[in-house]
């Protein structure tokens, strides 16, 4: 597997990062450093500082003294997420209506899924869509806010991965959702953004719940 990026272990952890995210979310495989190493050709100190690093995102879970391990979410886990994440991204969004502004940063990562959609690339529209969301969040100036939403999105990553690498929602969707709630934040329409979130929040859970009853 080619790795190319601006250091080695940046790229075992951006390699391995979209393995979990497209294939291995859900499985609750185990990941270990040798196995690491194995699989990407480098040696036990650089799979070390990928695994770690994707430990601190909450990509993977400790599993005692064995390594880390993929985390499976179940339906209740998903429901949880998504309303918790429906709370706060949608005063998240309301807030910036107030102010009519959109982060350039947001607007970008949209034109970015939009390239990965056309493309054909699973794990770019789930990263995309991810940073979309963060973007809009930290964009409200709320230490706070941002700070819960980030505790979030971890497994928000895990669940847009097995979204799109079930193929339950296209990227253009996505991004004619995205472009929808800043339209709404950009009218000053607080309760349109609101609404508008909800459904895109909903609608990419609901798709994800009936693909796990029907597994």
């Amino acid at each position: 597997m080619p790795l190319a990026t601006r250091s080695l272990s940046d790229a075992v952890q951006a390699a391995l990062r979209e393995w979990i995210v497209t294939e291995g979310a859900g499985t609750g495989d185990l990941v270990t450093e040798v196995g690491v190493a194995a699989r990407f050709g480098v040696a036990r100190p650089t799979a070390r500082v990928a695994v770690e690093r994707l430990l601190a995102e909450g990509l993977l879970v400790r599993d005692g003294r064995r390594g880390a391990r993929v985390p499976v979410l179940t339906a209740d886990d998903v429901r949880d997420l998504y309303a918790s994440r429906s709370l706060l991204e949608r005063e998240a969004h309301a807030r910036l209506a107030g102010q009519r502004t959109i982060p350039a940063e947001a607007s970008a990562a949209n034109t970015r899924l939009r390239t990965h959609a056309r493309s054909g690339d699973p794990a770019g529209i789930a990263a995309a869509d991810v940073e979309f969301h963060r973007r809009l969040v930290a964009a409200t100036g709320s230490r706070r806010l941002d700070r819960m939403h980030e505790i979030l999105m971890a497994e928000a990553h895990l669940c847009m991965g097995q979204v799109q690498h079930r193929h339950l929602l296209a990227g253009t969707v996505i991004a004619d959702e995205h472009d929808g709630i800043l339209q709404a934040i950009t009218a000053g329409e607080a309760n349109l953004a609101a609404e508008r979130t909800t459904g895109h929040l909903f609608s990419a859970r609901d798709k994800l719940l009936a693909a796990l009853d029907a597994s």
